[in-house]
């Protein structure tokens, strides 16, 4: 959709001197007419519909956060917020200063970009989330061959195998590993493919029996994670030949490498991404069953809210991590 032009009360604001502006941390007058950290403060409180979670991405207080709206406010004459106990949505006139405000925010980033530096020589910050058990295993690598890169590029990180607000959280990009998303409202980029494996330790194998079909799994104790809806039922198979069986077990846990211990020490048969049993399956901790019952492969997923410009240092991040996954 080709971007609306900007309306008249924009035009009007661009053009005219404003004094009338709270005090946004320190003691300032005469102020720019365009105020961007006004702005990107005001598009992170749309973003994460509250103020709290706006201040917080920004590392400011939430009564600066409060003045800077206030002082857009005042300067264009409408009210661009509707607050509620609940947290804040934009009106009318907020959702169109929202869609031109973000515009505005990646032009500047993108132009100063372009101007001070080239894409060798990336500058600011870039705050991402990603999953914690998968950064510890594979993302320690490329994120510092990256870094070395662009040594003027700050990254800050926010590990974790919780599910989180992407854009209530003010990243610029979320690494997610799934194998189906349903965030309709984020822009999505495959990474790479995650193979799943079923495995098992040979002593368990040798005391309770090894699994010939998906169905013989009802008889054994599985080991579940507990940061995935449904997990006690494991799908098998795509299409006409998917199947889900219902497995039970002793233990649950929102770790991998606790799940890789169930099932090395001979406890359970448990369902684990490539990156977790790589090496127990090189060394014989584990051993693989039901290969010809495959399980969906999961992907790990870029995700960056929907913008008309991608910022410089995000798109050169992902691009980096496609090639650097795409070669192994």
């Amino acid at each position: 959709m080709k971007p609306a032009p900007l309306g008249p009360v924009f035009v009007a604001y661009l053009a005219t001197p404003h004094h009338n502006t709270a005090n946004l941390g320190s003691h300032e007058s005469n102020k720019t007419p365009m105020d961007l950290a006004a702005i990107k403060t005001y598009c992170r409180a749309v973003e994460a519909g509250n103020l709290t979670a706006a201040a917080k991405a920004l590392h400011i207080t939430k009564s600066v956060a409060s003045r800077r709206i206030q002082s857009l406010e005042d300067d264009l004459g409408v009210k661009l917020l509707a607050r509620t106990t609940k947290g804040v949505t934009p009106t009318d006139e907020g959702a169109l200063f929202y869609e031109r405000g973000v515009r505005i925010l990646d032009e500047v980033e993108d132009a100063a970009q372009a101007v001070k530096h080239t894409s060798d020589n990336l500058v600011g910050t870039l705050r991402l989330t990603a999953p914690r058990s998968f950064a510890d295993l594979r993302l320690g690598e490329p994120f510092m061959a990256f870094m070395k890169m662009h040594p003027a590029l700050k990254i800050e990180m926010n590990l974790t195998d919780e599910r989180v607000d992407i854009i209530g959280g003010g990243y610029d990009l979320g690494l997610r590993i799934a194998a189906d998303l349903v965030d309709t409202s984020l822009i999505a980029r495959k990474i790479c493919q995650i193979q799943q494996y079923v495995v098992a330790s040979p002593a368990y194998l040798e005391k309770h029996g090894t699994p010939k079909t998906p169905q013989d799994l009802k008889h054994h104790n599985c080991v579940f994670y507990s940061n995935v809806e449904a997990a006690k039922q494991w799908r098998f198979g795509e299409g006409a030949n998917a199947q889900a069986v219902r497995v039970s077990g002793q233990v649950t846990s929102n770790s991998g490498l606790m799940q890789l211990a169930a099932a090395a020490e001979g406890v359970a048969i448990a369902t684990l991404p490539d990156f977790f049993v790589g090496d127990a399956l090189k060394t014989g901790q584990v051993v693989p069953l039901l290969e010809d019952y495959t399980r969906p492969d999961m992907h790990l997923y870029a995700l960056y809210p929907e913008r008309r410009l991608l910022p410089l240092k995000v798109r050169l991040l992902i691009d980096f991590l496609a090639d650097w996954f795409g070669k192994e």
